[in-house]
């Protein structure tokens, strides 16, 4: 990974964590409210940085073929992932950079914040609509899948981290 790359990945990390760990402050519905404060104009100000950073960072990671190794899930079958899950109960890690569950799951985690964002962006744009009660929604249930994926993520770069120093 370039050193850009790391950087990128890590500051869209950051943004995303600080992004969820603040949405409960937020009084967002439809529109921006005449009341909104700080934690409302921070959300949108650092969720639309984080949403263009995230396409980045897509884009990045599909560049040079690298695509089919997220995709190789859905084109090629779920049987690299099943091995690597019954390496696990064997106690054996996966590795990273091959088709399995690794990969899976940082695909999971790329379609995610695709997701995210885009249903971010999409309620601006659609700002004081009924659709943009449902983006919300949408956007709320993305993000809290997105929590969950942040977990598995951070289980996940331990393993690796684990089979590095072995």
């Amino acid at each position: 990974m370039s050193t850009l790359f790391e950087r990128l990945h890590l500051l869209v990390a950051a943004l995303t964590i600080w992004l969820v760990a603040t949405g409960d402050k937020l009084t967002l519905a439809n529109r921006i409210s005449s009341r909104a404060g700080f934690w409302e104009y921070q959300h949108l100000i650092l969720g639309t940085l984080t949403a263009v950073l995230c396409l980045m960072f897509v884009y990045r990671c599909c560049q040079q073929g690298q695509w089919r190794l997220y995709a190789s899930p859905w084109l090629q079958g779920l049987k690299p992932v099943w091995r690597d899950l019954v390496g696990l109960s064997k106690r054996q890690l996966p590795a990273a950079g091959t088709p399995g569950l690794l990969t899976f799951i940082e695909s999971l985690g790329l379609v995610l914040m695709l997701m995210v964002s885009v249903t971010g962006l999409l309620w601006w744009l659609t700002m004081g609509s009924s659709m943009a009660m449902e983006l919300r929604a949408v956007h709320i249930h993305c993000a809290s899948l997105l929590v969950y994926f942040l977990i598995l993520h951070a289980v996940a770069s331990v393993s690796h981290l684990l089979e590095i120093m072995k």
